[in-house]
């Protein structure tokens, strides 16, 4: 009887980064033929791929149907390892790229609503002198949505102040940063803007601006209106974009919860009425997030400094809480 090779029996299956990408495309889109037209190959390619996955790893990924692939128990656990592996494998490739001359690389990093006034202006502009030669990518959005972009692969890392309620996934690793304060936000020609003693009665009817992107946000708006024996406003729009809704504010009689890093400069505090003590307020903490167990390549080693510098520049050394960062001469 041969020695089994424990070993080799467990580690034996192949995770062929392409087949991985296949599988993750069917795995989030539900369907074989959208993941085909994702990767510009045939549905029978894909096919063919999660096949192979299967036939290696000796289960059924997905239960097909009428409406689509739905993933099993084993899909998902494999989907949790394949965002990582194909992450890798992608910022492996721009590592390399970037190895082979001095003056080439590129580097892509999701920015939460809090960091774009003035942080990431100021770190635009000290990373661009900095590394003249390195490609800048930022993309942003709400802390969930870039969350999943950095375990997809598709940035970096991420800073952001997510919801305190947000659960982050066990494969991000974070660092603190600064705290962020959400506060009720109008226009500062607002009715309400000059009234001294404003009631929860006085904002409820009101038109407010909400993303359901934060639906969190939103429920707790409604659960505050709630326990006072109010009912939640019966006007309300779903806005994703800051800058849509910064305009609004200033052109309508509406209202908002947002961060007060959002109106941080001194020009747009003078437009902005901001009601710092309601019930509504409260506090997030800015976090920096990266895959847990994963190396930063050099461009983004050196990005996150300069966006620690700049958070130090902007916040103060007071309110910031991560690292320490020494300025390059």
């Amino acid at each position: 009887m041969k020695d089994p090779n424990l070993r080799q029996r467990f580690i034996r299956p192949s995770m062929d980064p392409q087949k991985l990408q296949h599988f993750l495309s069917v795995y989030d889109t539900g369907s074989f033929s959208r993941a085909a037209a994702l990767n510009n190959v045939s549905q029978q390619a894909v096919s063919k791929s999660v096949a192979k996955l299967e036939e290696s790893l000796a289960v059924r990924l997905f239960e097909r149907g009428a409406f689509g692939a739905e993933p099993n128990s084993f899909g998902h656990a494999l989907a949790r390892r394949a965002k990582v592996i194909t992450a890798e494998a992608r910022l492996a490739a721009a590592e390399i790229s970037a190895l082979r001359g001095a003056d080439r690389g590129y580097v892509r990093i999701g920015l939460g609503w809090s960091f774009l006034p003035r942080i990431a202006p100021m770190l635009i502009d000290r990373f661009s002198e900095r590394q003249p030669g390195i490609t800048l990518s930022i993309t942003s959005g709400d802390s969930k949505s870039l969350h999943q972009k950095l375990l997809q692969g598709d940035v970096e890392f991420v800073a952001s102040a997510p919801p305190a309620d947000m659960n982050i996934d066990d494969a991000i690793e974070t660092e603190e940063l600064f705290d962020d304060r959400d506060v009720i936000m109008m226009r500062r020609g607002h009715p309400l803007a000059s009234k001294p003693d404003l009631t929860l009665e006085d904002l409820a009817s009101q038109t407010w601006l909400a993303s359901m992107q934060l639906k969190e946000q939103w429920e707790r708006i409604c659960n505050i209106f709630l326990a006072a024996g109010l009912a939640p406003p019966a006007r309300y729009v779903d806005i994703d974009s800051v800058i849509l809704a910064k305009s609004t504010l200033l052109q309508s009689d509406s209202v908002m919860l947002m961060a007060k890093e959002l109106v941080a400069t001194e020009t747009e505090r003078e437009d902005y009425f901001l009601v710092e003590d309601s019930p509504f307020s409260n506090s997030r903490n800015a976090f920096l997030a990266f895959r847990r167990n994963s190396v930063l390549q050099p461009a983004a080693q050196s990005l996150k400094n300069e966006l620690l510098a700049a958070c130090r520049s902007v916040v103060g050394m007071r309110h910031l809480r991560g690292l320490g960062v020494t300025e390059k001469q």
